[in-house]
């Protein structure tokens, strides 16, 4: 038997991304986890952020971000970025990050050390509640030469990917 519980949005993992905002002269970045794919024609992902943050302004006045993917020895970074507030600290600086341009982005930075980076034009915004949601058009992806696949697409390092569940970071385990 089951019983009803009171709504929640919790329960299921979600990507662990950077989201790379702001300019390359003033550069910031979000931890997320409220981060997905959309639609796949043409590609487009989300991102939610809360009005309150820092993050939230850059997004909605620049009208883009990178989605970075960091993996799993990133953890301490994911972490900093997701308890520290851009007003108060350049993050690139403090963690010792280099912010690189992001074409064909105008001002959003993607992140050197990160192995894989989406360039985000966010198309809608959307007042939901808590937070707002940014649907963005992904017109360009960047990867570090290593991971691309004869595909020419680039290896998601599943493994080594991380992601939040109920207050928790988890890597990615192959079930077959």
């Amino acid at each position: 038997m089951k019983i009803q519980l009171s709504p929640f949005v919790h329960s299921y993992p979600a990507p662990a991304v950077l989201i790379g905002c702001g300019s390359l002269s003033q550069p910031n970045i979000i931890a997320c986890s409220w981060f997905g794919t959309v639609c796949s024609e043409p590609p487009m992902v989300s991102v939610s952020v809360r009005e309150s943050r820092f993050s939230y302004h850059l997004i909605h006045e620049n009208r883009e971000f990178t989605a970075n993917v960091p993996r799993v020895a990133d953890l301490n970074i994911v972490k900093y970025c997701g308890t520290k507030s851009g007003r108060e600290v350049n993050k690139f600086k403090e963690l010792g990050l280099v912010p690189l341009p992001c074409p064909p982005l105008k001002s959003a930075p993607m992140i050197a050390e990160c192995f894989l980076a989406l360039a985000c034009q966010v198309r809608h915004e959307l007042h939901l509640g808590s937070h707002h949601i940014f649907i963005a058009d992904v017109v360009s992806v960047h990867c570090d030469e290593t991971v691309r696949r004869s595909s020419k697409s680039p290896d998601p390092h599943p493994t080594e990917q991380i992601v939040y569940l109920d207050g928790k970071f988890w890597t990615l385990k192959p079930i077959e």
